[in-house]
Parts: C-alpha cells; sequence; structure tokens
C-alpha cells in the first residue's frame, strides 16, 4: 500500500462513514431493546452486540479523526471562524428539529396554547437550555448529552490541530491532561485518541505497519479491545468489586475511558485493513452511513411514536415473532425517517455552511509549515 497520503486520501472516505452507520444502528437496536425487551425476554447478552452506550465512544474517536484528517492528513488550511460556522450549522439545526418533535410528542396530550405559551415563550420546562446544546441540559432528549459534548470540543479541536501540527508528541500529554481534569472535559480524550490516528494515518495505512510488534499480535489486541468495549455489560452480568469501582470513581473515570480505547484499535484496524474498507463501502452500508447523523437522532423519538400504536399488542413475555415483527417496523421507520431528515434538514445546512463560508473573510489560518 503507498506510504503518500495524497495517493490514497484525496477522495472521501465512505468506509468511515459506514463504521458510523453501524455505530448508529448498535445504539438504536439497544434503546429498542431497552423500551420494552430488556427485561421481559431476558435479552441483555444481546447488548454484547448492540452495545449502545459505548457505541458512543466510536463517535467520538472517529469524530477526532475525520475533523483533524482534512488539516493534518490533506494539510489543507483551517481557517477557525469557517470551522465553527461550519460545526454549528452541522449540528445544530437537525437536532434542534428532533428536540422540537420530541417536545411536542411528550406533552401532546396537553398541548394548547397555554401551553404552548409555558413551552416555548415562558421557558417553563426549560426547552431552550437543552435547545441551546452549550451546556449538557438533557431532560426532553436524552441522547442530546452526546451532542453538547461533540459541539463543546468542536470549539476546542482547531487548538488541538495546531498542537499536532506543531509536534504530534503533544497530544499523548494533551490527553493525561484531560483525563485528569474530568468532568466533560475527559471525553476530549476520545478525540484526541483519533487525532493521534490522523497524525500517523500514513503508517497505519502503509505497508510497513505490518512489521510491528502490535500487527503480530493483531488477533489478541483486537480480543481484548472488544472485552474492553463489552466492559459496562460483563459488570452488569459479573459485577466488578466495590473496590474497583471506588478507584475507578477516585480517579475520575467510568467505562467510556476505557470503551474510548477500545474503539481507537477498531479504528485503527478499520484504517490499515483493506478487507475491512471493502466490506464497509458496500452501498447500503454507505448509505447508512450517510444518514447516521439522523439515525442517531431520530431513533429514540421513532421508537416511542411507533409504541403507542403498538405496544398495547405486545403481551409478555412476548413472543419471537412479536419482536421480530416490532423490530422491522421500528427499522424501516427510522430509515424513512432519517432519510427524509438528511435531505430535508441536513443536506441544505450543509449547503448553506458551505455558502456563508465560502463569503467569510479569512480569520486565523492554521496550517502546517511548508
Amino acid at each position: 500500500m503507498p506510504e503518500n497520503p495524497r495517493i490514497q486520501t484525496d477522495k472521501h472516505l465512505k468506509y468511515l462513514d459506514s463504521a458510523r452507520g453501524i455505530a448508529a444502528l448498535m445504539v438504536f437496536f439497544s434503546h429498542f431493546i431497552a423500551r420494552s425487551f430488556q427485561e421481559k425476554m431476558n435479552v441483555h447478552y444481546l447488548f454484547f452486540i448492540f452495545n449502545g452506550n459505548d457505541a458512543v465512544s466510536f463517535f467520538f474517536v472517529l469524530s477526532g479523526f475525520v475533523l483533524s484528517y482534512k488539516y493534518i492528513v490533506l494539510n489543507k488550511p483551517l481557517d477557525i471562524k469557517q470551522f465553527y460556522v461550519s460545526r454549528i450549522l452541522r449540528l445544530f439545526p437537525a437536532y434542534f428539529i428532533t428536540l422540537l418533535f420530541t417536545a411536542i410528542f411528550a406533552y401532546r396530550k396537553y398541548l394548547n396554547l397555554h401551553s404552548v405559551m409555558d413551552i416555548f415563550v415562558f421557558n417553563k420546562y426549560q426547552f431552550w437550555e437543552e435547545a441551546l446544546l452549550f451546556r449538557v441540559h438533557n431532560v426532553l432528549y436524552y441522547p442530546g448529552w452526546t451532542l453538547s459534548i461533540e459541539l463543546l470540543v468542536s470549539f476546542l479541536i482547531p487548538f488541538y490541530i495546531a498542537l499536532a501540527l506543531k509536534d504530534k508528541q503533544y497530544i499523548p500529554y494533551l490527553i493525561v491532561v484531560t483525563l485528569i481534569m474530568g468532568n466533560n472535559l475527559c471525553f476530549s480524550y476520545m478525540f484526541l485518541l483519533g487525532i493521534i490516528a490522523s497524525t500517523n494515518y500514513s503508517y497505519i495505512a502503509g505497508a510497513s505497519f505490518r512489521q510491528t510488534t502490535w500487527y503480530k499480535y493483531r488477533i489478541p489486541v483486537l480480543a481484548l479491545a472488544f472485552v474492553i468495549f463489552s466492559i459496562r455489560q460483563i459488570d452488569y452480568i459479573l459485577p466488578f468489586s466495590p473496590t474497583f469501582k471506588y478507584i475507578q470513581a477516585f480517579l475520575g473515570l467510568d467505562f467510556f475511558s476505557y470503551t474510548g480505547l477500545s474503539c481507537f484499535v477498531f479504528l485503527v484496524g478499520i484504517l490499515h485493513s483493506k478487507q475491512a474498507q471493502h466490506f464497509l463501502e458496500n452501498r447500503l452500508l454507505v448509505f447508512l452511513g450517510k444518514i447516521s447523523y439522523s439515525i442517531y437522532l431520530v431513533h429514540v423519538l421513532v421508537i416511542n411514536v411507533l409504541y403507542v400504536f403498538v405496544e398495547k399488542y405486545i403481551t409478555f413475555p412476548p413472543k419471537v415473532s412479536t419482536f421480530t415483527c416490532i423490530t422491522l417496523m421500528a427499522v424501516a421507520s427510522v430509515i424513512v425517517v432519517a432519510t427524509a431528515m438528511h435531505y430535508i434538514i441536513e443536506l441544505p445546512f450543509i449547503r448553506l455552511g458551505k455558502f456563508i463560508t465560502g463569503k467569510m473573510k479569512p480569520s486565523l489560518i492554521i496550517q502546517k509549515d511548508r
């Protein structure tokens, strides 16, 4: 495989879109199963496959790579102001529409002029705090905390990239700092892992990577990564000792702290493996990757709306045929709604972002010295 990244990276890496799509489906399936079937069917073992909680870690690691790839691998100039405008228009509009419909659905039994004024004008239920995304405030739409993290770290990404371009050795030290600081900033370390993958992309994707010790032990490393990725499910079935949990809490760590590392291993494996890339470039997977952000946004609302109509038909314990039928209905509904969201909301605002940034005057530019 060529070592020169420009030979192989001028095109969009569609296989990474597909990987994001698979992660989005994992989140969907985990929430769908947890909604009514987790306890009634004793299917918790499915969460080893549909581990939606920790698929979020993959989103963060992948975002770190994708957001830095253009500037570190392709050496494009990063205009900070344009970056912020594009990022806000990428994340916010589709999220706001989802939150708006979620609020309408949540208060559907009480909707009248008075309640609408309370929700959207007088802000009685703190709708606007949740809508603004700048603070982790999630009442109506619980997956929104991840979008708050994405937006928060997006404001830090240009400075992380600047450090990486100056000297990539800064990034491991920065990971230690973010983990020590804890709170929401600790999630930065996952984005930083993605940036590490970006700074080492030509090496990871190149033939020389096969000569490393890590590659020789790739099977055990991948197996260990899967075990770490499943640590939350292992704790559910075989709870860890109180001492372990005390030390973890004292150090300011949680299960996300471990699963981010496993997702970094998965990302490196995808970036290197031609076989994995070929599989992920399947048209259906690429399409799911294209609408993956919308899948993530709308899936909870679609599941809740669906259950309004079907839950009365579910007897417990439910039959496998009932579970299968409702699952297929949910999958079809999510894909249809997500596709509509992607083409009606996402794409127009992405184009608007490109139009606005194309008209903006240059601001602070970050680029590697030539």
